[in-house]
């Protein structure tokens, strides 16, 4: 069988700098982390992409940046993973049917890591377009179980690679947040009091919440800003227990699950579907709908496998995924 070579358009976010670093430093993958180019170069293409100036004109020839990303792949046996923020832009570059016209016999694989009404179009604003994308695409993936089913697609989790430091059992806070408002911030603030009441310390950061929706309380910080990626690692290093929160309707593994095991930390989860999935252990997952759920004696007992590292850390890694896509394509990629 003829292996196929991966070629990822993947996120120069420093979030997935860490998620997919083992993808990343495969000399036998490509990498493509953004599809802007570096300097006067990339000048030109922010113009020629700006928002504003699309909204009064489109500018045209937006796909001819395929042909310079892609001026350095070549062959037959090619398999394309594609993320969300690359298909938030498809309405402009066409890089779906760039692909499939100039790499008939490739494979195209279009990953979404986000609910996929959530995830708008950079230029019209509007939803994905998932049944275009289908047209195209060999496989079209969701990271969560029912979205996929609502859209008709494949499911498979998000991943995240193996952390070569090992975590320690050291720590400062016993619960930590970071996160958007989303409709989650009175319920947080709820948690926040009855830990406190417990004598447990919070380390809740919220970020981007207008000063009228702030609710000022003792171990909850408002960001004006993202908070680098490196910064949220070194917090949840710090915190026994990490607590998620998914949006309204999501239902599977975020990189909060992933980061948990990564340091070998706790997780206070209101996915309560983690109970169903091959990673949940007792030991280190706890879940809940309502903040009367709360098993507190789960956060206050010692943090689990002390002195070795998180027992589920090879359900998480980028392998997975690439096992999951040859299955499904019947392919074999070099790795």
């Amino acid at each position: 069988m003829d292996k196929y070579r991966l070629i990822i358009f993947g996120n120069d976010w420093d979030v997935y700098q860490v998620a997919y670093k083992e993808l990343i430093d495969n000399p036998r993958f490509t990498y493509i982390p953004s599809f802007r180019p570096k300097g006067m170069l990339g000048q030109l293409q922010r113009i020629q992409f700006n928002p504003k100036l699309n909204s009064i004109v489109s500018i045209p020839f937006k796909h001819i940046w395929n042909s310079y990303l892609l001026r350095n792949i070549k062959g037959d046996n090619l398999c394309f993973f594609i993320q969300e923020n690359w298909l938030k832009m498809e309405c402009g570059i066409k890089l779906l049917s760039y692909l499939r016209h100039y790499y008939p016999t490739s494979k195209i694989v279009c990953f979404t890591q986000d609910i996929i009404e959530t995830i708008k179009d950079h230029y019209s604003h509007r939803p994905l377009d998932v049944e275009y994308m289908k047209r195209y695409a060999d496989l079209f993936i969701s990271y969560d179980k029912a979205d996929a089913e609502k859209h008709q697609v494949l499911y498979h989790p998000t991943f995240y690679s193996l952390m070569k430091q090992a975590p320690t059992n050291q720590y400062v806070y016993d619960l930590f947040f970071l996160g958007r408002d989303k409709g989650r911030l009175h319920l947080l603030v709820t948690l926040c009091k009855e830990a406190q009441k417990r004598g447990l310390t919070c380390k809740f950061l919220f970020i981007e919440v207008p000063k009228e929706e702030q609710v000022p309380y003792p171990g909850i910080t408002y960001l004006e800003h993202q908070l680098p990626y490196k910064e949220n690692l070194l917090l949840c290093s710090q915190s026994k227990c990490i607590v998620e929160l998914l949006q309204q309707k999501a239902s599977s593994p975020t990189f909060r699950t992933w980061e948990t095991i990564a340091l070998n930390r706790k997780l206070l989860s209101n996915n309560t579907s983690l109970i169903h999935s091959d990673i949940y252990d007792k030991r280190y997952i706890s879940t809940f709908h309502n903040i009367e759920d709360i098993d507190w004696d789960f956060i206050t007992t010692p943090l689990p496998f002390t002195g070795s590292r998180n027992p589920y850390e090879e359900k998480m890694r980028p392998e997975g995924m690439i096992q999951f896509i040859e299955d499904n394509l019947k392919i074999k990629i070099d790795r």
